[in-house]
């Protein structure tokens, strides 16, 4: 008798051989290749699984970045790891206590620029002009390049006015203003730049009023535009007698008494200056001369464009203050050759001709274009040779203090709030004034059809330097010579 399950036995009844039922051994436990690389966890699996089956060689699977830049290579890459690292640093005056700050710069700004290619050839030419002034190796063509796109760029989105770049417009209105110095520093720089450069910093206004306040401070980066306060009563205490005899003497019937106010209403922001510099150098009197152009009238600007004599003292006065600036490496040589490009416009300097109504008024900016030492401008900025800084340092609890004064300030230079609206942090029945022109209203949030919407006084000018920017032209420093009320 054949054992149980054999072959051997047969059905009753039939001719058919009987097969004992047996269990199946398949398990239902899955593959057990796949339970074997899913034991080990996910990277060990995913090692298997892209592990060559040819003994002694092992093939790498890379995944492809969700985006990368359109046509990017090399030298583009490693501009970008060198604004991550370094350059960011050059637009953030208190980096060390303020990683807020430092966030902004190094994330949020990138994040934008990897979808907006104007913001990234934005990042790339101020990176690229920070290597150069580094002594790093960089190709001009790619410099050039990267400025000239970026300016075309900017233009463009202004002119389509996309909600969608809105962003990446703000972060670019600023970091334009560092990009143009490099005409600056450039051999064959046209004179006068200071006046295009002027048109540049108003730009970060224009922008703020064409994108609406709000969508500002929804991108994140409000941080970027604080500002010093101003208190303009007290700083007009700090004004040169000189310079403000220039203005107070103006009668009824000259060329410049219609704008008596505005003269004297400018006079009060370098007056913050002086007042400022008699504490000693410290980040809170860089950042106020950085910034210097955003506060001032808008009237003050068209009157500097058209080289107006009194306009022009003013500037040069400015530029004397650059020259005390120890902040970041885009704003050094800006005034050495500026200051006398401007008193040139108003005195020959020649010593053997007779003197004129404004040689008296240049010869502070001319005594400093001739130092290289800060505490000896200082002396003659302050005209007090005995003047000697107070031990400040940078960084300092005192000098963090400052910092801290820093916020969103109204071109009074008073603090103020966004509720939807501008408000004054110190209630009041007065409305902030931003010299740049009236804010659309905020809580209105119709669709912007044209950049051409931004155009108060200042729009189509600053549009038409953008375009000449954009092609590695040095702008057009103002009117011509020929158009312009001369001395």
């Amino acid at each position: 008798m054949a054992s149980p399950g054999g072959s051997g036995e047969t059905i009753p009844g039939t001719d058919k051989p009987y097969h004992s039922k047996r269990p199946h051994r398949k398990s239902r436990a899955g593959c057990r290749n796949l339970s074997r690389r899913s034991s080990v966890g996910p990277d060990a699996a995913r090692q298997a699984a892209t592990r060559s089956t040819v003994p002694d060689q092992d093939i790498l699977l890379f995944r492809e970045p969700a985006y990368s830049p359109p046509d990017t290579d090399a030298t583009d890459m490693k501009l970008l790891w060198f604004y991550t690292i370094k350059t960011y640093d050059s637009f953030n005056a208190q980096s060390s206590i303020a990683p807020a700050i430092d966030e902004i710069l190094k994330i949020r700004i990138i994040q934008y620029a990897f979808a907006t290619p104007f913001l990234m050839n934005t990042i790339l030419g101020i990176t690229a002009e920070h290597m150069k002034h580094l002594g790093l190796p960089v190709p001009e063509s790619k410099a050039i390049a990267y400025r000239a796109n970026a300016f075309a760029g900017y233009r463009k989105a202004i002119e389509e006015a996309d909600p969608e770049t809105f962003p990446a417009l703000l972060a670019s209105s600023l970091l334009l203003c560092a990009v143009s110095t490099a005409h600056f520093r450039d051999e064959d720089a046209r004179p006068l730049y200071i006046l295009d450069w002027i048109l540049v910093w108003r730009g970060i206004g224009l922008m703020i009023q064409l994108v609406k306040p709000d969508v500002l401070f929804r991108s994140g980066m409000e941080r970027l535009f604080f500002r010093p306060p101003v208190d303009l009563n007290t700083s007009a205490l700090h004004i040169p007698s000189n310079l403000l005899f220039m203005v107070t003497s103006l009668k009824e019937g000259d060329d410049d008494f219609p704008d008596v106010a505005v003269y004297y209403e400018t006079l009060k922001y370098l007056g913050a200056l002086y007042r400022e510099l008699l504490g000693g150098f410290s980040g809170i009197l860089d950042l106020r001369v950085i910034t210097w152009y955003t506060f001032l009238p808008r009237r003050f600007i068209e009157l500097a464009r058209r080289r107006r004599p009194r306009a022009l003292v003013i500037v040069a006065h400015h530029l004397c203050f650059v020259r005390c600036v120890n902040g970041p490496w885009w704003m050094e040589g800006i005034a050495e050759r500026e200051i006398d490009n401007v008193c040139n416009l108003l005195d020959s300097g020649d010593a053997g001709e007779p003197a004129n109504e404004w040689t008296s008024l240049v010869r502070v900016p001319r005594a400093v274009s001739r130092l290289a030492d800060r505490t000896e401008i200082a002396k003659v900025l302050l005209d007090n040779h005995t003047w000697t800084p107070p031990s400040l340092k940078r960084g300092s609890p005192e000098d963090t203090e400052r910092i801290d004064e820093l916020a969103w300030v109204d071109d009074t230079g008073k603090e103020v709030a966004f509720m939807g609206e501008f408000v004054y942090r110190i209630p009041t029945r007065q409305k902030p004034r931003f010299n740049i022109g009236d804010y659309p209203d905020p809580g209105m949030n119709e669709e912007v059809n044209t950049g051409t919407r931004i155009m108060s006084a200042e729009g189509p000018e600053y549009l038409s330097l953008v375009q000449a920017s954009s092609g590695d032209e040095s702008g057009s420093s103002g009117p011509s010579p020929s158009s312009a009320t001369t001395p």
